[in-house]
């Protein structure tokens, strides 16, 4: 199986030093030490992996950094358990400050060793998003490049502060991942912000929002990483709107904000399939 870059980059193979894996048939809300989504960026743990009511599919999302797209294809093609069974897992790493990534690696390793998961990935022409520049070189007022150099955020003015017109939310603290807030005063409009932020991880989080019927992927050309700050929704000022059309404020937003648009295309991309696994972990 080919490994993705970011795998390669955190080290192919890696292992917790001690696990405990247990079924969880309560009812009590999921508990996790730390975020498991898309984004790379999360707080230092001291190498501990706590969990608590989490399924099978998450955990494979988290451990193979899957879009929201790949999830639904290999929910598709697998054992209707692995949505339902659950699992509260406590694991440490000898190493003492890992990536979230190497984290996933950690989690891969769990997997196989426990649940037996065998795995393969397959490229597929699929119906996409295309997440693309509106105008070629040109972004919008709520998208500008993080300076390479800053890589903690800490040196980061707000996105419009350039203008000095005070009309542009400030992005929030967040480093390398994104944060959804409502917005005041208007509970059907959603505010998403970040700095240093891939458009790849704007595309995977505005899928996992869900609403728009298939994958968001990055093809802009760009590189490097940004910071953004971009509004949406219903403006209950204007009627008549479809408040279920998710799509088109958000294409509205994304243009005038960012300079970005949506494109209805298909893509090559690469998806996640069981072979095989347990649906019960071996013995601790």
């Amino acid at each position: 199986m080919e490994m993705p870059d970011w795998q390669t980059a955190a080290g192919k193979k890696l292992s917790f030093e001690v696990a405990t894996v247990k079924p969880n048939r309560s009812d009590d809300s999921p508990e996790v030490n730390f975020t498991l989504g898309f984004g790379d960026r999360y707080a230092d743990t001291g190498g501990r992996f706590l969990t608590k009511n989490i399924s099978l599919l998450d955990y494979i999302r988290f451990a193979y950094k899957l879009t929201d797209g790949q999830v639904e294809i290999l929910e598709s093609n697998a054992p209707k358990w692995i949505g339902t069974e659950r699992f509260d897992i406590q694991a440490k790493s000898d190493l003492p400050n890992p990536t979230k990534n190497q984290m996933r690696l950690m989690v891969q390793s769990l997997l196989a060793d426990r649940f037996k998961l065998r795995v393969h990935t397959e490229t597929r022409e699929l119906p996409v998003l295309a997440l693309v520049l509106v105008k070629p070189g040109a972004l919008g007022p709520k998208l500008h490049p993080h300076p390479a150099a800053d890589d903690k955020c800490s040196n980061v003015a707000p996105v419009g502060q350039e203008s000095g017109n005070g009309s542009t939310p400030e992005v929030p603290a967040v480093c390398g991942g994104l944060v959804s807030v409502g917005v005041p005063g208007a509970a059907s409009r959603v505010r998403l912000g970040g700095r240093g932020v891939p458009l790849a991880l704007l595309g995977a989080h505005l899928g996992e929002m869900g609403g728009f019927g298939r994958p968001i992927v990055d093809q802009t050309g760009l590189t490097g990483t940004f910071d953004l700050v971009v509004e949406w929704g219903a403006d209950s000022a204007v009627e008549p709107r479809d408040e279920n059309n998710r799509e088109t404020y958000l294409q509205e937003s994304l243009k005038d904000q960012l300079g970005l648009k949506l494109e209805r295309r298909k893509a090559s991309l690469a998806v996640l399939l069981v072979d095989s696994m347990d649906q019960q972990p071996a013995d601790n």
